[in-house]
């Protein structure tokens, strides 16, 4: 496993009219991960006009940090959240 930064990069296409409730969720997942073991930081890159496909980014210290926020029982519950809110 690496022992360097990294970074996991998930692409989401907003579903029509949950555009505000998705951004919420973000929100907290961004809180969500902030108190995990490991975490650099994260951000979401928006969309070109015209098209609706986000970029969600989370930074780890090393692979096994985003391994375990990746399997973490919080990030379950936080994905079932926001079931719904993408295309």
């Amino acid at each position: 496993m690496s022992t360097s930064p990294v970074t996991l990069m998930v692409a989401r296409r907003v579903a029509q009219g949950r555009y505000h409730e998705m951004m919420a969720w973000l929100h907290e997942g961004e809180q969500l991960a902030t108190d995990f073991p490991g975490y650099l930081g994260s951000g979401v890159l928006a969309p070109p006009p015209g098209d609706d496909e986000f970029q969600i980014i989370f930074r780890f210290t090393d692979e096994h940090t985003m391994h375990a926020w990746e399997h973490s029982a919080s990030r379950r519950s936080w994905l079932v959240r926001g079931s719904g809110l993408f295309a």
